[in-house]
């Protein structure tokens, strides 16, 4: 036994005399192993190293951590992903090793570490040679960075991974110019997608995890051609207070994340959470991810930013859609008329109807039918007619005076309500008094306060109603897995599709004898704006309907929706008429009229009043509640 201890002593002796790594402590903690082991877990266990490598508390992991990241190229050592320690060990043992080719690894794969690891122990630079990255350098200096901005693409219903909005970086030169910032470097990160995937498919890979995702960069016009012009989207861009050093750091970071892996997650592990870790990366002073442990909604993301300080001004980029639109409300009617014309055929610019315009009247026209035809090439490939008259427009356009517009700024997202929403209320059905509570987990209604979202749209995920009745039941009223509607008014020049989608469990007034549905339906139609804050709307539908307790197991439906949206200073109000029939010979009708007070950013109260009815019988319904949203 005593041999055994004095060679396990003589083994440990050799260990610290021949390991760089330790050796490496030995001017900052003299004392001993204890000392330098010590020493090494303080650093591993620090907020900065766990930063470095993506690292989150993880329950299931031996070490109580695991990182984000799923690229085993990113790790040093064989345990990296969930041992800190362990992969400082390896970084430092890479930094000090004798052999050159690896520290030129080290350097050029994580210049960040290293120059962490450093300034943490500065005696360390004595056992190697310092090295700088040619391939580093040459990327630095064609990013060219100087300053830092987050770019907020408004929400895109069209698409699951868009529906609450998009976050990006864009990187600008130090000497960049409003609007000059078309080429600077844009950062996304976004998740490899199968193009055979269904929607189905892709939104259930999406929730799951089972697509890799990874950061990309691009120029800048490239990203306001697809959210701008493409996909008509407006766009905010926050200039971030980084100082050159908190750039460098980033671009550092990003360097060593080049080609590295991760899992991508529509609603926690998202672009949106990816660029608040790399803001922490450039500022470990000011933690951003740890508030969202469970989701991270791009513009809730846009909210922290700003609560962290780190915004130094707001600029606003509207769409093409948006622009279009403001040129068409700035032309009178007569004019409206003739822009569609001389758009169809630039030849009526020679009519007696244009001519008789002023000049800077016919400049007005003129510019809106050229950009009503811009508008119209995005759909479709350039077609030689497209050319040929977008040309003779602009010719006629560079004889007449100028005609510069500018949107009304509206409110920027981070003034909107917050995305979650819970709510307490009461009402009676049928005379049956009941207490209702509310958990939506995201994102907007209709009659929900419009600052910082678009009006028309509707994007509601998990949302659930239990309702406690005076005889003490209770009961699970409604839950919406996801419930979408989309109304775009349509006018002369702009003649979008308005649609929705719903899917979920809802109590339905059946004169089948239950009423339990497992549903989900859809619609397609037309909305129109008639006046200021007035919009009618109308849906074709259809319903498929599950009812445990009927023998058919699936029964379709066919339906129409029609109502009309109408804002007050105070708030929205909306009523539907809707009206359906089912293969099993059922007839549903339902009339809804609700009224949303808006009390503040985050408070609110609903009132509403409804009447369902069948062949055989209905029943009524009023309630009201208060609404928070955080």
């Amino acid at each position: 036994m005593r041999l055994k201890h004095s060679l396990s002593v003589f083994l440990v002796a050799v260990f610290l005399f021949i390991n760089p790594v330790f050796a490496a402590f030995s001017e900052v903690a003299p004392d001993g192993l204890k000392e330098r082991q010590s020493l090494l877990e303080t650093l591993a266990s620090s907020s900065e190293w766990l930063g470095l490598l993506h690292f989150r508390t993880d329950s299931l992991s031996p070490s109580g951590y695991s990182s984000f990241i799923d690229d085993p190229s990113f790790f040093l050592a064989e345990t990296g992903k969930v041992d800190a320690e362990a992969e400082l060990e390896a970084t430092l043992e890479s930094m000090v090793s004798e052999n050159g080719d690896i520290r030129e690894s080290i350097v050029c794969r994580f210049p960040l570490r290293k120059k962490w690891l450093e300034a943490q122990l500065p005696n360390i630079s004595a056992l190697r040679t310092p090295l700088s990255c040619p391939e580093y350098l040459q990327w630095r200096e064609e990013v060219n960075a100087a300053k830092v901005s987050l770019i907020f693409p408004a929400a895109y219903l069209n698409s699951p991974s868009s529906m609450f909005g998009h976050t990006f970086l864009r990187f600008d030169p130090a000497n960049v110019e409003d609007d000059s910032e078309w080429l600077s470097w844009a950062l996304n990160f976004g998740a490899t997608i199968n193009g055979d995937d269904n929607s189905i498919f892709f939104a259930y890979r999406g929730l799951a995890g089972g697509y890799p995702g990874q950061f990309s960069m691009m120029r800048y016009f490239e990203k306001i051609k697809e959210y701008s012009y493409m996909e008509n989207r407006d766009m905010w861009e926050y200039r971030l207070n980084l100082t050159p050093e908190e750039v460098e750091r980033m671009l550092m970071h990003l360097w060593e994340l080049k080609d590295v892996r991760f899992k991508y997650y529509f609603l926690d592990e998202n672009c949106a959470f990816r660029l608040l870790e790399l803001l922490e990366i450039a500022r470990p002073s000011s933690p951003l991810t740890s508030k969202f442990p469970l989701t991270a909604i791009p513009a809730d993301t846009v909210r922290a930013v700003i609560e962290g300080r780190y915004v130094a001004e707001r600029r606003y980029r509207p769409s093409e859609a948006i622009l279009l639109k403001e040129r068409i409300r700035r032309l009178a009617e007569p004019e409206r008329d003739l822009a569609y014309l001389v758009a169809e055929n630039p030849e009526m610019m020679a009519s007696m109807d244009f001519r008789a315009l002023p000049p800077s009247r016919q400049g007005a026209v003129a510019q809106t039918a050229y950009s009503y035809t811009r508008y119209e090439q995005r759909k479709t490939q350039r077609s030689p007619d497209l050319a040929r008259r977008s040309f003779k427009l602009l010719q006629r356009i560079s004889q007449l005076p100028a005609d510069s517009i500018a949107p009304e700024t509206p409110e920027p997202p981070e003034t909107g309500h917050g995305s979650t929403m819970m709510s307490i209320g009461g009402g009676s059905r049928d005379g049956d008094a009941f207490t209702q509570l509310q958990f939506r987990y995201s994102y907007h209604d209709l009659l929900d306060r419009q600052e910082g979202y678009p009006r028309g749209a509707q994007i509601i995920a998990g949302d659930a109603q239990f309702r406690f009745y005076e005889n003490d039941n209770w009961e699970l009223h409604r839950f919406d897995i996801i419930n979408i509607i989309s109304q775009s008014p349509v006018n002369k020049f702009l003649r979008p599709l308005s649609w929705k989608v719903q899917a979920g469990f809802e109590r339905v007034w059946s004169d089948l004898g239950s009423d339990k549905a497992y549903q989900v339906n859809g619609g397609a139609g037309r909305s129109y704006d008639v006046a200021e804050g007035l919009s009618l709307f109308g849906f074709l539908t259809a319903r498929l309907e599950h009812d445990p307790e009927y023998k058919t197991w699936i029964t379709p439906a066919a339906g129409v929706s029609t109502g009309y949206l109408l804002s007050f200073p105070w708030g929205f109000q909306s009523t539907r008429l809707e009206g359906e029939y089912f293969s099993s010979d059922e007839i549903r009708y339902r009339g809804v009229l609700e009224q949303n007070f808006d009390l503040a950013q985050n408070h609110a109260f609903r009132v509403h009043l409804s009447q369902e009815w069948n062949r055989s019988d209905g029943r009524w319904e009023a309630g009201i509640a208060y609404r928070y949203y955080f």
